[in-house]
């Protein structure tokens, strides 16, 4: 059993610190990660970390999303993420194998977050395990 700290926020200001968006995130069986306009992973959910097998947060935190991916998936989730900068929704399949190397299909919903001005500052990036189905 992988363990996990309660706090999954690698940048305190990166997601609220509402209590209701925490319940839901700890909730949801996806892979919910935060990235910044870098690409680079600033929130992981709970179980996004036990879904890809990574024992500790700070193993992903700063780390760009598609450096998470095998080669042959990057440029695709590099596209992607700049769509979802562009204030694109985008949905595509991919293979992606956990840290211990299960392989695993996903179902990869990328979003745009905007600021209270509207201005986009991250992409939301969904992965649900459809391995089988």
């Amino acid at each position: 059993m992988v363990n996990h700290h309660d706090a999954t926020v690698f940048d305190s200001g990166a997601v609220a610190g509402d209590t209701l968006s925490l319940a839901m995130l700890r909730n949801s069986p996806d892979c919910v990660k935060l990235l910044n306009a870098s690409g680079r992973v600033s929130f992981m959910s709970e179980n996004g970390l036990c879904a890809m097998d990574i024992a500790d947060h700070k193993d992903v935190a700063g780390k760009c999303w598609w450096d998470l991916w095998p080669e042959d998936a990057r440029a695709q989730l590099k596209t992607a993420f700049q769509q979802g900068l562009a204030g694109q929704n985008v949905t595509f399949m991919g293979h992606c194998p956990t840290a211990r190397g299960v392989p695993k299909d996903w179902d990869v919903r990328i979003t745009p977050v905007h600021n209270g001005d509207g201005t986009i500052t991250s992409v939301l990036a969904v992965s649900r395990d459809v391995t089988g189905q």
